[in-house]
């Protein structure tokens, strides 16, 4: 029997070849369904893979063994696309960590410095600062020291600092879309801190001391 290949063709939906073969003497065509791409192995490999099943339905015995090592390639072509997948899922997961520490290292450094009332930040780093910690999800339950900002619409912004404002909650809190003026009424309750930028008070004169006097050479 000498057959040839038709025509191939992959369907990347169903992740299956359907391959067409031809024998000219006596003519003959067959056409079948293969698991995963084929297009890339050698016509011979695949007018084997499309006999085998011919070769099921009329000698069941001897082809099962045939179709066996057809339906193992599928199989260990699976196993790698999902060693693959795995490795990346992986390979996500670690970044995904690593932004994260990142993420709140970086939260924890404007937490320091936007709680150092002794030294107010510029108000466009304040800004800034705030734009990296994350806005408070409605629904999401904080847990002690945890930081996040809210927005302060009724805000009128002097000197760009924002409009944003940082809470650090000090026992586990869920935050349900409170206004400011309502997370206000819980820090009176000693639940949270709210950290907002306020103008650098202006230096008090000092009162005049008395002269220094100093003995004429």
């Amino acid at each position: 029997m000498d057959y040839k290949v038709q025509f191939k063709s992959y369907d990347a939906v169903a992740n299956t070849t359907k391959v067409a073969i031809k024998q000219d003497f006596p003519y003959r065509v067959f056409e079948e369904i293969l698991p995963t791409n084929r297009t890339t192995e050698d016509d011979a490999a695949l007018v084997e893979a499309v006999l085998n099943i011919v070769r099921m339905e009329l000698d069941t015995s001897g082809a099962v063994v045939a179709i066996k090592k057809e339906l193992d390639k599928s199989v260990e072509a699976n196993k790698d696309a999902i060693a693959k997948i795995q490795a990346l899922t992986k390979d996500n997961e670690q970044k995904a960590n690593q932004i994260q520490k990142i993420k709140e290292v970086a939260e924890w450094s404007v937490l320091a410095r936007v709680t150092d009332v002794d030294h107010p930040l510029d108000p466009t780093v304040f800004k800034r600062g705030l734009e990296l910690v994350d806005l408070g999800k409605v629904g999401a339950t904080y847990p002690a020291q945890a930081i996040f900002a809210i927005e302060d619409p009724n805000h009128v912004e002097k000197f760009s600092e924002g409009k944003r404002v940082m809470i650090q909650v000090n026992q586990p809190f869920t935050y349900n879309g409170e206004t400011l003026e309502q997370l206000a009424s819980l820090e009176q309750n000693g639940k949270l801190a709210v950290w907002k930028w306020t103008e650098p008070k202006e230096n008090t004169p000092q009162p005049a001391g008395e002269l220094e006097t100093q003995p004429v050479q």
